[in-house]
């Protein structure tokens, strides 16, 4: 139960973000603009609701599979294999170093062909999801990886 993330959940998130937040939020609407206790506490726990819906996701995303993806795209419809999202890789990366290369400096040349590639990746990512292999712990390897090589600060 202490672990190093309950303590960053209760102290981080718990109470610096959530109490003070609060507090603060609270005291806007109360002491400077003047609302009436209960509705600027009503208010006040809606704006915080609507702030932590998003930030609890995030810190919950890897310990709850049931909270949606943070997925820039939509899923595309239809069943797809490793095999062929490798061939949309394939054709993505090509497109976009075709626009790239002649121009580099002209992000408009090849921004949409980047956002395409990064597309195919994503979903194959998805893919790797449903098919349950191990995305997260896998990324958490390269980091750590990355990490004792000096590649972050």
């Amino acid at each position: 139960m202490f672990s190093k993330e309950w303590f960053l959940y209760v102290f981080g998130r718990w109470i610096l973000l959530s109490g003070i937040a609060g507090a603060l939020v609270q005291y806007l609407f109360s002491d400077i603009w003047g609302i009436a206790t209960i509705p600027a506490f009503l208010l006040n726990q809606f704006c915080l609701a609507c702030v932590f819906w998003y930030v609890d996701k995030y810190i919950f995303k890897s310990h709850l599979k049931n909270i949606a993806d943070f997925f820039r795209f939509p899923r595309v419809k239809g069943e797809f294999d490793c095999e062929r999202e490798f061939a949309k890789i394939q054709e993505e990366f090509n497109d976009f170093k075709n626009s790239f290369t002649p121009a580099p400096q002209n992000v408009n040349n090849w921004l949409n062909e980047f956002w395409d590639l990064m597309h195919a990746c994503e979903m194959m990512e998805r893919i790797l999801r449903e098919k349950g292999y191990p995305i997260d712990e896998e990324r958490k390897r390269i980091i750590n990886e990355n990490f004792a090589r000096g590649l972050y600060k």
